[in-house]
């Protein structure tokens, strides 16, 4: 999701609780409302308090959010930064780790094959040593 729109449905998850509540909701109702984690809306409301959108205030048992300049927003990007964009880290973490598991399995295939290989040899030798041993 784009900062824009991103920054535009935390707001509204906020005033929406502000509403209810009548008081500054906490992150964690905030967070359980958009159904994301905490920690993802954390780094969102960072991002938002940074920006000046809404302002954090903490205490030892939760962390409040209030709207500050929720005009603000419309200086936010409305499309995606692709350096910054989770999603795309999410893909190159997924066709990397395809990557490795394609390598784990030829090396396991080639293990498997040396593996057969010397048995066949080992098998060899103890059929020559058999001969041998009747030959005599």
């Amino acid at each position: 999701m784009d900062p824009y729109s991103e920054a535009h449905l935390f707001t509204a998850a906020l005033r929406i609780l502000h509403h209810r509540k009548q008081a500054p909701p906490s992150l964690d109702e905030i967070s359980e409302l958009l159904e994301i984690s905490t920690e993802a809306g954390l780094a969102i409301c960072r991002t938002l308090e940074k920006k000046e959108i809404v302002s954090v205030s903490e205490d030892p048992f939760s962390i409040r959010v209030s709207l500050e300049d929720h005009l603000a927003i419309e200086n936010l990007p409305r499309q995606q930064d692709s350096q910054d964009s989770l999603a795309n880290d999410l893909e190159t973490f997924k066709a990397k780790k395809k990557d490795m598991d394609r390598q784990v399995e030829a090396i396991q295939a080639d293990l498997k094959k040396k593996k057969r290989d010397m048995q066949s040899d080992f098998e060899a030798r103890l059929k020559k040593e058999l001969e041998k041993s009747q030959n005599r």
